[in-house]
């Protein structure tokens, strides 16, 4: 068995909402992510892989003995995939490789990379990802340790800089975009669509401002009641939906359904209905979309996306702007730590290979000794298998802290030495 000083490159190909538009997310988007992974996985010089897919981002994970040539690789996969929309995805597809790579993630769990500075929820989609790719047995040892690095530093940004204090979430971020259209939202009908993930940070955040009546429209009507209840609010059945659409102010639909909710023939309907004087404010968070474009068209309908959220999140940039600063600090620290510990997995299975080697030996020749000194009882017997174990560890403790050295170092001429000195060289 050989084992050499292995290269390990962590390489990050992203498409985001700093270089893409919505419709060109949606496009890029993949429908079954356990299948994706797989095929990322197979791809040559592969290791390891993680997807993370959220409205804002798709961004890879990989781990490969390749650097660029992966990258190009991937980013090629990446863009085919937004069929003719090939060449714009093309152009906004970004890719970073090593400390780059590494320095993105930790700003991804840190929040510093999402629409709304220091959100949290980025945490959860992070972690989640990595758990499906655990489950797709794509990740392994390398990114384990890198995900779980990046979720602790994550935390640790948070709490030592308060970056995720106030509205840190596109769904708080929505309703920011609510208020500074209509002013105050207090006495304004609100209605919710959607009960899951997002549409539950987005009634919470409406709830924090003791905004009422909140209605929630969900198609799991046992669910919308259930969010209706901790939030003080009203559910609604998908079917009487129109009725709570004739009076709305505002309408923030954030559901996972395939396909448009509200179209522009739907809205036409309903809105000659209409007996409140103000215009019908519709925020669309969904992905994909769940609102028709056309339905900006129709009179005394004003229809707002997630790219109009940049605005909401500029401005919490702003307000957050020494947190980021000290954010920022604790990355380069951290950055410094995650690159060694990435070095150190190079020779993972070297020192495998050495441990593995020196056991065997010293349970051959334990047995051995064993035999020779014939009756022997357990207490003698344990004292002497304790001592062969601490001899072994002993001697090979130091010689493996010097492969990690080296492996920091990037000394690989001394691994060389080391594999060809313990008799590790190919056959």
């Amino acid at each position: 068995m050989h084992s050499s000083a292995k290269n390990i490159n962590i390489i990050n190909v992203r498409i985001t909402h700093k270089t893409a538009r919505v419709l060109l997310m949606e496009a890029v988007a993949f429908k079954d992510t356990g299948s994706t992974l797989k095929t990322v996985r197979s791809m040559k010089n592969v290791d390891e892989c993680v997807l993370i897919q959220t409205c804002n981002r798709i961004e890879l994970y990989i781990v490969s003995e390749e650097g660029a040539k992966v990258a190009k690789a991937v980013k090629e996969f990446l863009a085919k995939n937004a069929g003719a929309m090939v060449e714009e995805a093309s152009k906004a597809i970004e890719y970073s490789l090593n400390g780059d790579s590494l320095r993105h993630i930790l700003r991804l769990t840190s929040g510093l990379e999402s629409m709304v500075i220091g959100e949290d929820q980025v945490l959860k989609q992070v972690w989640d990802a990595y758990l499906e790719a655990r489950s797709a047995k794509t990740a392994g040892i390398v990114l384990k340790h890198l995900f779980m690095r990046a979720m602790s530093i994550g935390r640790r940004v948070r709490k030592e800089t308060g970056i995720n204090k106030g509205a840190v979430s596109i769904g708080s971020a929505a309703v920011e975009l609510a208020e500074s259209l209509l002013g105050k939202l207090d006495q304004k009908k609100i209605l919710v669509m959607g009960a899951g993930e997002m549409g539950t940070l987005v009634a919470k955040a409406l709830a924090r401002r003791c905004l009422k009546p909140i209605f929630i429209a969900n198609r799991t009507y046992a669910r919308a009641v259930k969010l209706a209840e901790v939030l003080s609010g009203k559910a609604v059945k998908f079917d009487k939906l129109e009725e709570a659409l004739v009076d709305a102010d505002v309408v923030i639909c954030s559901t996972s359904a395939p396909h448009y909710l509200l179209t522009k023939d739907l809205v036409s309907k309903f809105i000659k209905k209409r007996q409140n004087k103000n215009d019908l404010i519709i925020i669309d968070i969904s992905n994909p979309r769940n609102v028709e474009k056309s339905t900006q068209e129709v009179e005394r309908v004003k229809l707002y996306g997630i790219d109009d959220l940049q605005l909401i999140a500029e401005k919490n940039k702003q307000k957050r702007q020494k947190s980021v600063e000290k954010a920022s600090k604790i990355i380069d620290e951290e950055l410094i730590l995650l690159n060694r510990d990435i070095k150190i997995q190079s020779v993972r299975d070297i020192v495998s290979l050495l441990f593995s080697r020196a056991e065997e030996i010293r349970q051959k020749e334990l047995t051995k000794a064993l035999n020779m000194l014939g009756n022997v009882d357990e207490k003698e017997k344990k004292i002497i298998e304790d001592l062969t174990f601490i001899l072994l560890k002993q001697t090979y403790a130091p010689i493996v802290e010097n492969l990690r050295s080296a492996a920091k170092d990037d000394d690989k001429k001394l691994i060389e030495v080391a594999i060809k000195l313990f008799g590790m060289e190919p056959n």
